[in-house]
């Protein structure tokens, strides 16, 4: 995607003003967004260690299953090498625990990989961000000297 350049230079304070608002707003979201794939990742680092704690000795046992974050039914651990491992949106497969190992591993590095990016880009903004702040002190700083200028030229005058 093309990134149009804009001379802040040449806006008005209010101009300015409206930008910084909504690169604001740009950073707020992209860090909602980096936060729920963190807490993600996080959640696919607890599964891969809880499947970890699978081994064969535990043929059998009972166990609360997850349906959702906060429903579980009680079930019972047949082959622990045969897992059912949800993909996604509903759909469910059946892996050995390494091939469930594998897919986390993919999920925790996809996630990892799209949080980085938007640390990047959050970075970008940032530095649009402080540029536009900036500028907007020098704004407010001409104005004021303007002010301090006229004030000095009616004492004078007057």
């Amino acid at each position: 995607m093309a990134q149009q350049q804009v001379d802040i230079s040449a806006m008005s304070l209010e101009q300015l003003n409206t930008y910084k608002g909504q690169f604001e707003n740009e950073i707020k979201q992209l860090h909602a967004r980096h936060s729920g794939l963190k807490q993600a990742e996080g959640r696919f680092r607890q599964s891969k260690d809880a499947l970890a704690a699978i081994s064969k000795d535990d043929e059998g046992r009972r166990m609360l299953v997850p349906l959702t974050q906060s429903l579980y039914v009680p079930g019972e651990l047949g082959d622990p090498d045969q897992l059912l491992v949800e993909l996604g949106t509903g759909y469910y497969i059946e892996k050995t625990q390494q091939g469930a190992t594998e897919l986390l591993d993919r999920k925790i590095g996809t996630v990892s990989k799209n949080a980085e990016d938007i640390n990047t880009v959050v970075a970008s903004k940032q530095q649009n961000y402080d540029a536009i702040v900036q500028m907007m002190q020098v704004k407010m700083a001409q104005i004021q000297e303007r002010r301090s200028e006229l004030q000095r030229q009616q004492d004078r005058s007057g």
